[in-house]
């Protein structure tokens, strides 16, 4: 193979890269023609993933409420012993 100048060899590298990378996606069952629906397939899939971090923080803190409500009450429960009051 010739000597090829810099420019040459660029744009067959980039040629190469994105024959692979179209290849890559089709394996993966992505369409590489239409562009827009994988931008919006990528969008609802990034919404997905930030409902469900929502979801387990708003989890972790209902549970160390409740966690927190326990003690409280258990502490509670326990100074009434303690000190005989009715109520």
């Amino acid at each position: 193979m010739e000597n090829l100048s810099e420019q040459q060899a660029e744009a067959v590298a980039n040629r190469v890269a994105k024959k692979t990378v179209e290849e890559l996606l089709q394996k993966l069952g992505m369409d590489t023609e239409d562009v827009r629906e994988q931008q919006k397939d990528f969008a609802h899939l990034r919404q997905q993933r930030q409902a469900a971090e929502q979801v387990a923080a708003w989890s972790k803190r209902i549970l160390l409420g409740i966690v927190i409500s326990g003690l409280v009450g258990t502490l509670v429960a326990g100074l009434k012993a303690g000190l005989n009051l009715k109520g």
